[in-house]
């Protein structure tokens, strides 16, 4: 087997072929970003929409070229730049626009309210009690009357405002039977 560098590093170099490469990653990425918006936050865990893409693309971009000889390391290499520049790409414009922001990340929404269970914001982001319930005996809360607010964020994670404990009326308890 003859160690050509060349054939490693550019292939059989075309331009066209670079420009589809291109393509073909801004397609993938815009793709990947709109499935995981539709996955919704808990999905997410702890990533935003765009790291989680990210990491994706660039897994993908990284480990292809290193286990298949028949792809030069150019392509990944083209494959990676387009995909850090479509990030920055759309730091920036959500940067500057809310509503793309929004679009693209969602905004936190309120779950528990004065102690009182949103149902329509449950349904809406695919929670179960169940599981919000855990969430919030996470943050040493025993009853919803503890809970001045709940938010769901677009990361996936829930934050929580106590009341304070000795101002805080009775409400359903949170903790398991």
């Amino acid at each position: 087997m003859e160690f050509d560098l060349g054939q490693i590093l550019v292939g059989d170099f075309s331009w066209e072929f670079t420009l589809e490469i291109v393509f073909r990653t801004v397609v993938m990425y815009s793709y990947t970003l709109a499935v995981v918006r539709f996955l919704g936050k808990r999905g997410l865990g702890h990533l935003s929409p765009f790291e989680l893409v990210i990491i994706v693309a660039l897994g993908s971009a990284v480990g292809d070229p290193m286990f298949y000889a028949e792809i030069p390391l150019l392509h990944g290499i083209v494959v990676i730049t387009v995909v850090v520049a479509l990030q920055r790409i759309l730091e920036e414009l959500t940067e500057r626009s809310e509503r793309l922001e929004t679009f693209l990340e969602s905004k936190a929404r309120l779950l528990v309210g004065a102690g009182v269970i949103d149902q329509s914001a449950l349904e809406h982001e695919d929670l179960s009690e169940r599981e919000l319930f855990s969430a919030l005996r996470e943050h040493q809360v025993e009853h919803l009357g503890q809970v001045k607010f709940a938010y769901l964020e677009p990361s996936g994670v829930i934050t929580v405002f106590k009341i304070d404990d000795d101002a805080a009326p009775k409400g359903r308890s949170v903790l398991p039977e």
